[in-house]
């Protein structure tokens, strides 16, 4: 089964070396470039990959590389000849049987927020209701934009894995990736249309609770009618179980989730005060003037997350038989790690293990790129405006990064 990997940069190029590390050789894996000048660099490289953790370095090559070709909508990926010249690739018109034309069974999507649904729709044609797309990116939306835009119809949707990434990591050099920080990966499959329910495993009663774990077989098993269709979600998943040095804990949607949640709110204080300063991680929160907007960020995103939640239960309830006793059913409960004063202490922790890093906003911007702030405070704005929240401070928050990048960060005027 070959594997693609979609944004090369730290987070992508530290996956990808685990991935060919772990896997044989008779499981390609394809880094697709965003541009032949990228590809380029990496041929040039000999199309390896680093990874440098407390000054040691370790190398894994045999990936192959693609490149779409500009211009063309069939989302037909090119594979790179690093025998051409710079000038021969610019003109270059390759044949139709050069094309790589084949569905794409799995697919990491490492690239910014921002860029994700664009990127996918390039590759569209190669995505079938049996690929698997795994996000693993910074920020919240992501899936629902895509959901809306681009794979309205649930019979055709690709499977989805959604996964929650607190690895530090940032490149020395093309495909040169320091590995900063240990963190760990929490992925978690969303549920399908067909209403197969991927963690069944967990409602065993024939085991106590503490035994309980997620089963490569409650997403399908060989010999099952509906095997071709859910054969990438296992083989993905069975991949992402085996990359213990990078820490993969396969968990239920609801857990990973809840992950997705805390990382998002310690980015949506830290990554727009870093960007509109123009400082480190490790200079917030020493000044009261920081420190409230701290609480305030995370005052509103666990009001908006309680009012989401009081309107799932409603809108469960509802759907209930009318015999149904409703007094008896149990309710979900806001998880304590989600409450206010828990998300302040949350992102005071992370902050202070982050000292040293420039967040990936203020990089954006620095290098006048676009930022992925419509995915961390954008996000928590419009999950206020659905459930009737007021947001201000996470609003202010949008229209300060997106000022701060509309002015040359040099400009003095």
């Amino acid at each position: 089964m070959r594997f693609y990997i979609l944004g090369i940069g730290p987070i992508g190029s530290l996956l990808a070396y685990h991935l060919r590390a772990a896997l044989p050789r008779t499981h390609p894996i394809t880094l697709i470039h965003k541009s032949v000048s990228q590809a380029r660099t990496a041929a040039n490289l000999g199309g390896a990959i680093s990874v440098e953790n407390q000054g040691i370095v370790q190398t894994c090559d045999t990936y192959d590389m693609e490149v779409f070709e500009q211009g063309d909508d069939s989302g037909a990926g090119l594979p790179f000849d690093s025998t051409l010249s710079k000038d021969e690739i610019k003109n270059y018109m390759p044949p139709p049987e050069k094309l790589r034309t084949d569905p794409i069974e799995a697919l990491f999507v490492t690239t910014k927020a921002q860029n994700t649904t664009n990127a996918i729709i390039r590759m569209l044609p190669r995505l079938t209701s049996s690929s698997t797309i795994v996000l693993l990116q910074n920020g919240m939306g992501i899936y629902e934009d895509l959901v809306q835009k681009v794979f309205r119809n649930p019979e055709s949707r690709p499977h989805f894995v959604l996964a929650s990434n607190t690895h530090g990591a940032w490149l020395k050099s093309p495909l040169h990736v320091v590995h900063a920080g240990i963190g760990d990966i929490d992925f978690g499959i969303v549920p399908d249309s067909h209403r197969r329910d991927f963690e069944a495993s967990l409602s065993d009663e024939n085991k106590p609770k503490h035994e309980r774990e997620l089963s490569l077989d409650g997403i399908t098993r060989p010999g099952e009618a509906s095997y071709d269709r859910y054969r990438s979600l296992r083989h993905t998943i069975a991949v992402l179980r085996s990359l213990d040095a990078l820490g993969c804990n396969w968990k239920s949607i609801s857990d990973v989730q809840l992950a997705m949640r805390k990382k998002l709110v310690v980015n949506a204080v830290v990554n727009p005060l870093t960007a509109i300063l123009g400082c480190r991680n490790g200079a917030l929160f020493r000044d009261e003037a920081s420190n409230r907007i701290l609480r305030d960020v995370c005052h509103e995103a666990a009001a908006a997350f309680q009012a989401q939640l009081e309107a799932d239960t409603q809108e469960w309830l509802d759907s209930l038989a009318p015999d149904v006793d409703r007094s008896q059913v149990p309710l979900g409960r806001m998880p304590s790690d989600l409450e206010a004063n828990a998300l302040v202490q949350e992102v005071k922790r992370v902050a202070q293990l982050t000292r040293a890093n420039i967040s990936s906003t203020l990089t954006d911007i620095r290098k006048g790129r676009p930022t992925e702030i419509s995915f961390l405070n954008g996000y928590l704005v419009r999950l206020g405006q659905q459930y009737g929240v007021p947001m201000p401070v996470n609003t202010v928050l949008v229209n300060m990064v997106n000022m701060r990048s509309a002015i040359p960060i040099d400009q003095m005027l």
